[in-house]
């Protein structure tokens, strides 16, 4: 192995010049030693928020996996450290939010979730994530738009909407679904992440 890359990629802080050592043909042996060296770490910091290896586990894998995939041509401003520390954490946001959805109302799991976004998101990547949203509400129909309105920014409950509104309950829980369908395809990753965080309060 060529000794100037190994001591480079084994080194304890990483840099934007190591992601150069992935697009070289020694690639293999560079990702295993970073591998290697960020395992342990990202996987705490996965497990302190999912709470379940498995979990923990395939969040870490799958921001290897991208990491590898995209080495050629990934565009790293901050360290690469950073980039993998932020990547893993967004990724058990993410994983915690499926969580959400796929459950009853959870306050607990909301809160987790709420608190620990705020936590690790930037207060302006925040801003940019809310215009987003905005963005995308603005072109949804009227009355689907005025229902996710007032879930996501009045915190308004269903039963409260639909009086609001003179519709039925049902036709709320419809019109979040379907405005939820959408927006999900829309919407940036995190971006729905966050959505969600706002539609979680109230009942």
């Amino acid at each position: 192995m060529n000794k100037q890359i190994g001591s480079s990629v084994t080194k304890k802080y990483w840099n934007e010049v190591d992601v150069l050592q992935l697009r070289t043909t020694h690639a293999d042996e560079a990702f295993k030693k970073l591998f290697n060296h960020f395992w342990a770490p990202l996987f705490q910091s996965s497990f302190n928020l999912l709470r379940n290896d498995d979990d923990a586990q395939d969040a870490v894998q799958e921001v290897f996996i991208s990491l590898w995939n995209r080495r050629c041509d990934i565009d790293i401003q901050t360290s690469l450290e950073a980039y993998l520390f932020t990547s893993v954490r967004y990724k058990s946001l993410t994983k915690l939010t499926k969580r959400l959805e796929e459950q009853e109302r959870n306050v607990p799991l909301e809160k987790l979730i709420e608190n620990s976004f705020q936590k690790f998101v930037d207060p302006l990547i925040l801003k940019d994530l809310e215009a987003e949203i905005e963005l995308q509400i603005e072109k949804l129909p009227e009355r689907m738009q005025a229902v996710i309105q007032l879930k996501a920014k009045d915190a308004l409950s269903v039963a409260e909407i639909a009086e609001r509104l003179n519709i039925s309950e049902d036709t709320v829980k419809n019109h979040l679904a379907a405005a939820r369908k959408k927006l999900r395809i829309q919407l940036s990753d995190m971006a729905y992440v966050s959505l969600l965080i706002l539609l979680g309060t109230g009942s």
